[in-house]
């Protein structure tokens, strides 16, 4: 099972979403049911404490039968975070969240750090919207892009140790990078498909175009 997480942050391209989330399951965090309201798609599940989502959304949402789960607004988790909990009961292949970046820094951050979560239940995660793909790794990943297409590689513990990048135009072997170094920042697919492979330690790795 493919899931996809759709949060309220900044979605620019309401087309992109479509195509994004046809046949998958989708579960919509609190006020990110405004996207999926203008372009008509009902998700499988909303959650959150419903202090950001219209009334009028909402009650779309229920017109529509979509099952709600509604928590208290002084919780412990975001509601992209009890989203992504849910999404780890179905127990899915992949996991995929859209409208996770905005102008809230922190929620942005956040968000992102999620995808360690997701690592650690053995689970494919990723962010996307129409100018970023960001994953994250402690082994091997292949990652497509065009040649051309800007990659970066961002240490996301103390040191990252034997890093190895091919297919890139600046490729490195058995590398070690400390936290807080830009040695990975801008990197260019040289071909079609890059591999990125990880001895020890985490890396962020956010494919990006202007």
């Amino acid at each position: 099972m493919e899931i996809v997480i759709v949060a309220n942050g900044d979605i620019n391209c309401l087309r992109y979403i479509e195509g994004t989330i046809s046949n998958k399951y989708i579960i919509c965090a609190d006020g990110a049911a405004r996207y999926l309201r203008r372009i008509k798609v009902v998700p499988n599940l909303l959650v959150g404490d419903f202090d950001s989502i219209h009334p009028e959304d909402l009650g779309w949402m229920q017109q529509q039968g979509v099952e709600c789960r509604k928590f208290p607004s002084r919780k412990d988790q975001t509601d992209t975070e009890l989203a992504v909990a849910y999404a780890f009961e179905l127990k899915p292949k992949s996991i995929t969240i859209i409208g996770a970046l905005g102008s809230r820094q922190d929620h942005s951050l956040a968000n992102v750090m999620l995808l360690w979560k997701i690592l650690q239940e053995g689970i494919e995660g990723k962010i996307i919207d129409e100018k970023n793909y960001i994953t994250i790794t402690n082994s091997k990943l292949d990652i497509e892009g065009k040649v051309g297409e800007t990659i970066s590689i961002i240490p996301l513990t103390n040191s990252v140790k034997g890093v190895t990048l091919k297919g890139l135009e600046y490729p490195l072997k058995d590398r070690d990078i400390a936290l807080g170094s830009t040695l990975g920042i801008s990197n260019v697919f040289a071909e079609k498909k890059a591999v990125i492979s990880v001895k020890t330690g985490v890396l962020l790795v956010i494919k990006s175009r202007e």
